[in-house]
């Protein structure tokens, strides 16, 4: 059924001048201001209609139902709200139908992704939010959406499963470490982040002169998955924060940290005695870099994370980075290129030193083109390589239409 949609989709005569004018009408009355300027609200969506073929394993989490199937359709609709009250209050919130944060996680459904305030208290300098929203860590997330992201997937350390579980803690160090003989289990393992890390919590933002710096208290680690962002339990909370230095029209720079428990509560009947879930932490840091200069824009980061494993003496430390870029051939018609790689340390077992996972690395090429301010259709190409006797993922192929409004 889900090839037949494809293929129907692609035989669709479509033509991008055909939506323009109603795209653009409908932007223009989606802002409302009373007479004195005291409210605004300004709305705004997009519809995004995404096809994947995987000759193999999914690469990153990609999920098709049935799990045997080669080709995922994911359509999903998004629909935005900003609001002002007077000069210090603002709001914002978003709307979504599709599959899950991820193709193809869950059956189709309406949530709300972010709903938070922010409050201007010296103007120019501090903001405090208050909400449901993204995670500040990193130089992705400010770019995840569909319109601003060059590929159709988000960078390695946010999509790649690890053989990190939250659900349950393995027996012993032995079971742990051969997690790394079986394909990924994209339900229960975790990634390094989880873009876009939609918890709840309360946030600050300050810029002074070059600098500027951004910390949040949540209700839960970023490599959570999308299920539990709603959780409303505060017992262990996440503090994260980045420090960003922009010396340059050109050039800016971050360095990232985060810190918070990440099992479910449903993973304390595993843990050994005494212990609790609070007792086992995420670490994360990590440095950005971007660049841009006439047709060119260049992105990376480089990550460090280390989690706490029940019943494994050593923690289980992630090594990874990417490298991003993307150049204009001409004002609407884009080429983009990435690179990642992923490292794993070992750990003590009977048999002695062992990698819990296996190291990999991940490239990928995508072209888009821009009709014109509303309308994007992009194709990605993505090559993945284990350093294994067995392979999870090797090649994956994603068509996106994106409809901005």
């Amino acid at each position: 059924m889900k090839a037949r949609l494809l293929t129907t989709v692609a035989l669709i005569p479509f033509s991008a001048s055909a939506l323009v004018n109603p795209l653009e009408e409908l932007s223009n009355n989606l802002f409302y201001e009373t007479e004195d300027g005291f409210f605004a609200i300004q709305g705004g969506g997009s519809v995004d209609i995404s096809g994947y073929y995987f000759n193999h394993e999914p690469i990153g989490f990609v999920f098709p139902n049935p799990p045997t199937d080669h080709t995922l359709f994911s359509p999903r609709l998004t629909l935005t709200a900003d609001a002002w009250l007077g000069e210090r209050l603002s709001g914002s919130i978003k709307f979504r139908w599709d599959d899950g944060i991820d193709p193809g996680y869950m059956d189709n459904q309406v949530r709300i992704d972010e709903l938070f305030f922010d409050t201007v208290i010296v103007p120019g300098n501090l903001d405090v939010r208050i909400g449901r929203f993204a995670t500040i860590f990193g130089n992705y997330i400010p770019r995840q959406s569909s319109w601003d992201n060059p590929f159709i997937s988000p960078p390695l350390p946010y999509y790649q499963a690890t053989s990190v579980t939250d659900n349950a803690a393995p027996p012993n160090a032995t079971a742990f470490a051969n997690r790394r003989n079986v394909n990924a289990n994209n339900h229960t393992w975790l990634p390094i982040i989880w873009a876009p890390v939609y918890t709840q919590g309360a946030a600050g933002f300050g810029s002074w002169g070059d600098f500027d710096l951004a910390a949040s208290f949540t209700n839960r680690a970023v490599s959570t998955r999308p299920s539990l962002w709603d959780d409303y339990d505060w017992s262990d909370p996440t503090f994260t924060g980045r420090l960003g230095w922009t010396p340059a029209a050109e050039w800016s720079f971050g360095v990232s940290g985060t810190f918070g428990a990440y099992l479910k509560d449903s993973a304390q009947s595993s843990l050994p005695l005494g212990t609790s879930v609070g007792d086992y932490d995420q670490i994360a840091v990590g440095l950005d870099a971007a660049w841009a200069s006439g047709p060119w824009q260049v992105w990376a980061e480089a990550m460090f994370s280390e989690f706490d494993v029940p019943n494994v003496s050593d923690p289980a430390q992630i090594y990874s980075f990417y490298v991003e870029g993307k150049y204009k051939f001409t004002p609407k018609l884009y080429g983009a290129l990435r690179y990642g790689m992923q490292f794993y340390n070992e750990i003590d077992t009977p048999a002695g030193k062992q990698r819990w996972d296996n190291d990999m690395l991940r490239a990928e090429a995508a072209i888009g083109y821009r009709f014109d301010r509303h309308t994007l259709i992009k194709l990605q190409y993505q090559y993945q390589y284990q350093f294994a006797n067995f392979q999870d993922g090797i090649n994956q192929l994603a068509g996106q239409l994106v409809l901005k409004f």
